[in-house]
């Protein structure tokens, strides 16, 4: 197999533009299956293989996926929960992209939680957990009270 011959170069390629093209606006249309929403949300994510959970932004949202932001968190597991704490959603699924500081998820489970109701069967405890607790619905006990018999003192 034989390559055609390059063409001489002259000396008024030196003083050529480059011919920029640019794609359609088409390629870069949206081309998810369904629209998403913007939002500005409060959300966490939970890493369950680390036990890990990061505070974020849910910037939009679609029920099969949503754009978030949050602070650097370095490596990322294949499987992630993010909870929505304002429309009360648990969703599971993957990482489609990400960036430092945001991250296009993919759902593949979808579950709302009602306040003051038992925990969904399909929802692992500690999504639960972290839920009851960044929604407000549990607060950590209050320190144990002291009544200055705690001293201990030493001869």
């Amino acid at each position: 197999m034989s390559l055609p011959p390059r063409p001489a170069a002259s000396s008024s390629s030196a003083t050529a533009k480059a011919e920029v093209i640019q794609p359609s606006d088409y390629q870069y249309q949206d081309r998810r299956a369904e629209p998403r929403q913007d939002c500005d949300d409060r959300g966490a994510l939970l890493y369950m293989s680390e036990k890990q959970v990061i505070t974020c932004r849910i910037m939009d949202q679609s029920p099969s996926g949503a754009r978030i932001a949050f602070d650097n968190v370095g490596s990322i597991p294949s499987e992630i929960w993010l909870i929505d704490l304002d429309t009360h959603m648990a969703r599971r699924g993957s990482a489609a992209w990400s960036t430092p500081t945001r991250m296009g998820l993919k759902f593949n489970f979808v579950q709302t939680l009602v306040p003051g109701q038992p925990r969904p069967q399909r929802i692992p405890q500690e999504v639960f957990d972290v839920w009851m607790k960044l929604s407000g619905q549990i607060k950590d006990p209050p320190p144990p009270e002291s009544d200055g018999d705690d001293v201990l003192y030493l001869d």
